[in-house]
């Protein structure tokens, strides 16, 4: 069955532009006849009587698409998913984020979170807050260059925001830096390769992405950047074995290691790892369903995927997965509170967050539901 293409997004120009865009660069899910859904940019509208996955959160439909399909399951070449039993955790919570959002970017420093910019529902924000567990969510200084589906993490106490779509519809190059300490952003080295709605991993004191979307729509892309934290300087990497948008990514144990995604045409279950000292890529233990666009974190050594786009792209899910490079195996997660795609994730010692995102296809459903999941 043919997958969806990638929504694209739009230049943000205007709340009705953005929306339009957001649809359009996610997954413009069209369930006409047998095709799927598209990719699209930030906050884009359904492109059809399904379509959901917008601008920026972009899924499609599963199965062949040319010759980049021999990751997926069944086809000779890949390796099946291997499960072990549930993962024993429990989902709860936690104040509502201020605004309806998704396509932010989450970070956590020291136990706080930290959620920066996205799309606010009818229009993109720079805005940022934080939360305490046990507290509320407080504003803190926006973000210099607003960004829509772009990448982040805290590496020493910094909080690292680069990639996503800019307020002219391109990915930015920028690289924003921000000091807790201070409450001040600083402007870093930009990105040599922008890209939006890629995967986002820290490993060894470097932020990765992977993967993504270039240009004013969804065109996905296997460019691998990473940016070293101590030097200030960006390199290129092996390319991703397959070019996808909203894959999911960890850095753990060495390695760094990515899953699910979309190509454009058709949703994925491929799961990759990559050496930096052999600068190689190699395929492992593939996700036991087709995801894009999920929330996901090292947690506990494991790389959690929670909720996204499924089903071809023609649902969202509450379903998730923990991956183990130890036994190359993946656990179910528990059902979250509720379905959420393109919602902001981080991890905080044992607990997994998921801010934001839609619990459907349709942009309309945008909301600000924050959720926590805590494991040991």
């Amino acid at each position: 069955m043919k997958g969806s293409p990638l929504p694209r997004p739009t230049t943000h120009r205007s709340a009705r532009s953005l929306s339009a865009g957001v649809a359009a660069c996610a997954v413009a899910l069209a369930l006409a006849s047998s095709a799927a859904p598209a990719l699209a940019g930030p906050g884009a509208p359904p492109a059809g009587s399904g379509a959901a996955l917008l601008p920026p959160a972009a899924p499609g439909t599963a199965g062949p698409a040319g010759p980049q399909d021999h990751h997926l399951p069944g086809v000779p070449g890949t390796r099946p998913a291997a499960q072990q039993a549930a993962v024993t955790a429990t989902w709860a919570t936690i104040p509502a984020y201020p605004t309806r959002i998704e396509d932010n970017v989450v970070g956590n420093d020291g136990g706080t979170l930290y959620s920066v910019a996205g799309y606010a529902g009818t229009s993109r924000t720079s805005a940022m807050y934080s939360y305490t567990p046990g507290g509320a969510w407080k504003p803190r200084a926006s973000i210099p260059v607003s960004t829509v589906n772009g990448s982040g993490a805290f590496m020493g106490g910094r909080f690292y925001v680069t990639d996503g779509w800019g307020p002219d519809g391109s990915p930015s190059a920028a690289l924003n830096v921000y000091d807790p300490g201070t409450d001040t952003w600083t402007a870093g080295a930009s990105t040599p390769a922008p890209v939006a709605a890629a995967g986002t991993a820290v490993l060894d004191g470097a932020l990765y992405t992977v993967g993504g979307c270039t240009g004013t729509g969804c065109t996905t892309t296997n460019a691998v950047s990473a940016y070293d934290s101590a030097t200030g300087t960006w390199s290129r990497k092996a390319s991703y074995p397959v070019k996808a948008a909203y894959v999911a990514c960890a850095g753990l144990a060495g390695r760094v290691y990515c899953a699910g995604g979309n190509t454009g045409t058709s949703q994925l279950t491929s799961t990759y790892a990559y050496e930096p000292g052999r600068d190689k890529w190699s395929s492992v233990a593939a996700l036991p369903e087709d995801l894009s666009a999920s929330g996901y974190a090292a947690v506990g050594g494991r790389l959690y995927v929670q909720g996204g786009f499924a089903g071809n792209g023609l649902t969202v899910t509450d379903r998730g997965y923990a991956y183990d490079p130890a036994t190359d195996t993946w656990s179910t997660l528990p059902a979250a509170v509720a379905p959420a795609a393109r919602g902001g994730s981080a991890s905080g010692g044992s607990a997994f967050y998921v801010i934001g995102g839609r619990p459907t296809l349709d942009p309309a459903t945008i909301g600000n539901t924050s959720q926590v999941l805590t494991t040991g």
